[in-house]
């Protein structure tokens, strides 16, 4: 593919239509089929179409007339979430825009998934561009005066071939990943039943009772202060957004604050148990995690001879638990649940052999699992080189 041919044209010269939804956007209704949507709807070849305004037919048809949108127009978001686009395909309903995102209509010469793409590979030099103090945006003059590389139509189609090849087998992985979770939670009801229900009437604890002796449910470090090198890592509530915590990207604190927390310094096999902000969620802490600690929004969970960690895991994820961990937590501006509560939750003790079987079923989903994320790494960093090669 020979890029010294291709052409270089301003963004306003190869759309036949570039404009931003109502400033003014209508009350609305409690319900209809017409929804104007905002840029929270909109992500990178992908829309959500929920949290969005309803509009009476009349007005629905009143915006639409500004913004006509059809199939194979491109949405990009202008305002606060800069820079995220998806391609209309025709099944999404009556929509019309706010004004946080732009509609295209891209001319013959210029491919409509082509732009998209292009908009993914230059975010950052979208966000350049961008203006404003409280919540940045972008001004539709200047989206026309972007300069936006022009291949022949036959080497756009082979680019966004490529490119969409890569990311439809990322999303079959990820999928695939999803039907893993469903297997873990089906074996966990085929062994276990539904901790609310307890068909098989095992006994029941409270979870103080079934952590370790030196497990205390405690939280961690109130005040952690400024991060300082060569300190201990400390696990916050942001850092458990995958199933085991590592760590890479953990915040450092003064030695002498982890140390006045003796009770919360890990061993690198507790569960980590989130008591603040979105309550109830839990992570593995890693072996490399030995000696590091946690902050007041955590709390370390390790367990006795009664019960595997594995299989305390799952029934804290499952939906009676998480309940009752709702139910529990309490604020609004910062909801948290107090220990007194965590040391009571009902614990169902099946036989330590049946958990332990299940522990065994799991680890080997979790190698296979993580084969395929492997696989997602490699494909990303392959669509990544791809994009910087046409795009950058």
């Amino acid at each position: 593919m020979d890029r010294s041919k291709w052409e270089y044209k301003k963004l306003g010269d190869l759309c036949s239509k570039l404009t931003d939804g109502s400033h003014n956007p209508p009350k609305g209704i409690e319900n209809s089929d017409y929804r104007m949507i905002s840029s929270q709807n909109i992500f990178n070849d992908k829309i959500v179409l929920n949290d969005y305004r309803y509009l009476s037919k009349e007005d629905f048809e009143t915006e639409d007339k500004r913004t006509a949108l059809k199939k194979g127009d491109l949405l990009l978001t202008i305002v606060g979430a800069i820079g995220r686009c998806y391609v209309l395909n025709g099944t999404e309903g009556n929509l019309t825009l706010q004004r946080s995102v732009a509609a295209l209509t891209p001319k013959d010469t210029i491919s409509s998934r082509f732009l998209m793409y292009y908009f993914i590979g230059n975010n950052a030099n979208l966000l350049e561009e961008a203006h404003g103090a409280a919540q940045k945006g972008i001004y539709l003059r200047q989206l026309s005066n972007l300069i936006v590389p022009v291949p022949t139509l036959d080497d756009q189609q082979r680019i966004v071939a490529e490119l969409d090849c890569l990311n439809e087998m990322i999303a079959l992985k990820q999928e695939q990943l999803k039907e893993f979770d469903k297997l873990t939670q089906s074996i966990f009801y085929d062994l276990f039943g539904d901790p609310m229900d307890n068909v098989h009437e095992w006994g029941i604890s409270i979870l103080e009772d079934v952590v370790s002796d030196s497990c205390s449910i405690s939280y961690g470090i109130v005040q952690p202060g400024e991060d300082v090198e060569n300190g201990v890592p400390v696990v916050r509530p942001v850092d458990l957004v995958n199933q085991v915590v590592y760590k890479d990207g953990l915040k450092i604190v003064d030695k002498a604050i982890s140390d006045s927390y003796k009770r919360t310094i890990l061993k690198g096999d507790e569960l980590l148990f989130c008591v603040r902000g979105t309550t109830g969620i839990i992570s593995f802490a890693s072996e490399e995690l030995k000696g590091c600690n946690v902050t007041r929004g955590i709390t370390p969970l390790e367990f006795g001879e009664r019960i595997d960690k594995y299989y305390a895991y799952y029934l804290l994820k499952t939906p009676y638990l998480q309940s009752l961990i709702a139910e529990k937590t309490n604020g609004i501006a910062l909801k948290q649940i107090n220990m007194r509560d965590v040391r009571l939750l009902p614990i169902m003790c099946p036989p330590l052999a049946l958990q332990q079987q299940f522990a065994e079923k799991i680890q080997a989903i979790e190698e296979q699992k993580e084969l395929v994320k492997k696989s997602i790494a490699e494909t990303q960093q392959l669509l990544d080189s791809r994009m910087d090669y046409y795009f950058d």
